[in-house]
């Protein structure tokens, strides 16, 4: 039997490090997902061992508060862009052998702390659906850069299945989204 629950009671936010692109290197100490990146090669996730582009560094002398680590099946969320439509991409961070990484610049990082109930996967699903995000839209403020608070992300409630059931649909997901994938480069070869 599954449960509903607000966002906030099952997962945590942190807002993102400030670090400008001009001390973003090929090599360094941190593995840094900057807000610009995203959407440049990247869609629904952010593969560590295998990216789908690379991954720019940051030095260890920036000054990095522990919650803007990034940790394995991490959320990188969007939640302040110039346009209303890129508000609430999620990016799912896939880092299994736990390489040091940053979340950057105008992101969240939504960290699953209930994982009894919710897996991350099945979230960042959710999370990136179009029902989702119309309601998390409904709190954006702003005029010319647009924001949605992380406090009200946190109020937004959530129908959540049994654990199992979610790992169920994520591998259906995962399926689709890798034949939707496999696709859109057998397209670039054709057209090449």
């Amino acid at each position: 039997m599954g449960c509903r629950v607000a966002l906030g009671d099952v997962c945590s936010f942190y807002r993102g490090a400030s670090v400008p692109r001009t001390r973003m290197y090929d090599k360094g100490a941190y593995f840094y997902i900057h807000y610009g990146d995203l959407y440049k090669g990247f869609d629904l996730h952010i593969d560590v061992e295998d990216p789908a582009k690379p991954i720019p560094y940051i030095l260890n002398n920036e000054k990095i508060k522990d919650s803007q680590r990034l940790r394995d099946q991490d959320i990188v969320y969007v939640l302040t862009s110039e346009t209303v439509d890129d508000l609430g991409h999620a990016y799912l961070f896939n880092n299994p052998k736990d390489k040091p990484a940053i979340s950057g610049t105008e992101t969240t990082i939504v960290r699953v702390n209930r994982r009894d109930l919710v897996v991350p996967a099945y979230l960042n699903y959710l999370m990136s659906s179009p029902r989702f995000i119309r309601e998390l839209r409904q709190y954006t403020r702003g005029m010319k850069v647009f924001r949605v608070h992380p406090k009200d992300v946190a109020r937004i409630e959530i129908d959540l299945p049994q654990t199992e059931v979610q790992h169920q649909i994520v591998s259906i997901l995962d399926a689709i989204y890798a034949k939707q994938q496999a696709n859109s480069k057998l397209n670039g070869y054709l057209a090449a």
